[in-house]
């Protein structure tokens, strides 16, 4: 919802015989192959596949990162690269991330925090690109732009990043003052903060890192951020 909300606000318009500089078209074969690896992943999860749909997710973040080289190659500039594609590579990756939150593995929290961390550079890269094409209209921002924030929260606090987690919650309610998850979200963060600074012995380290993990894996069931990631998504 929010990519296509984003994308049609962001559109270069040509008009007359103007030359329309090179961009990433929606029929780019890359893009589209990103588009149906991640519908894939989204219906492996919903049989219950959980490894193979990270595998998928992440595979439609690459391809999505391959069309965006591919654009960087042809001379596309930023500001004429559509921000669903780099949407659907941040959200690739976040999802991957987010199911990889649920392994219990060391292999596996050095994939999650690889995905995660992809995940927030792209998410970065769509706010970057809608605020310099606000700039350029000498219009508003997007006020869509908030589920970005969202799910950039929602990824640093998967990685137990939590203080930039809740910057980013804060931003959330800033321009959507009734989003619930992101209140709650906040909640947790503060408790999860308070927790760490509650044990300073190496061996208590140990332990809360543990507790953190199981803290994390709960808060990923209950609160409905997840649901809202989802959306973005689609």
């Amino acid at each position: 919802m929010f990519a296509l909300l984003l994308a049609t606000a962001l559109a270069p318009c040509a008009t007359g015989q103007e030359e329309v500089p090179p961009q990433i078209s929606p029929e780019n074969k890359l893009y589209q192959q990103a588009v149906r690896e991640g519908e894939r992943a989204s219906k492996l999860e919903g049989r219950g596949k959980r490894l193979a749909a990270i595998d998928a997710y992440e595979a439609a973040g690459e391809l999505s990162e391959a069309s965006i080289a591919e654009a960087e190659q042809s001379g596309a500039a930023e500001e004429n690269r559509p921000p669903q594609v780099y949407f659907r590579c941040a959200t690739s990756y976040l999802h991957a991330g987010r199911l990889l939150s649920y392994q219990k593995s060391d292999g596996g929290d050095r994939r999650k925090d690889e995905n995660l961390r992809k995940a927030i550079l792209y998410l970065n890269m769509v706010e970057k690109i809608e605020r310099e094409r606000a700039e350029r209209a000498n219009g508003p921002i997007n006020p869509e732009i908030w589920r970005v924030r969202n799910a950039a929260g929602y990824a640093s606090f998967l990685r137990g990043e939590l203080a930039q987690a809740r910057l980013h919650y804060s931003s959330v309610l800033e321009l959507n003052p009734s989003y619930k998850p992101a209140e709650e979200a906040i909640v947790e963060i503060n408790k999860l903060e308070q927790q760490q600074n509650e044990l300073f012995t190496p061996q208590g380290r140990t332990l809360q890192r543990d507790k953190n993990r199981k803290a994390l894996r709960g808060i990923v069931d209950t609160l409905r951020l997840v649901r809202d990631i989802v959306t973005l998504g689609r």
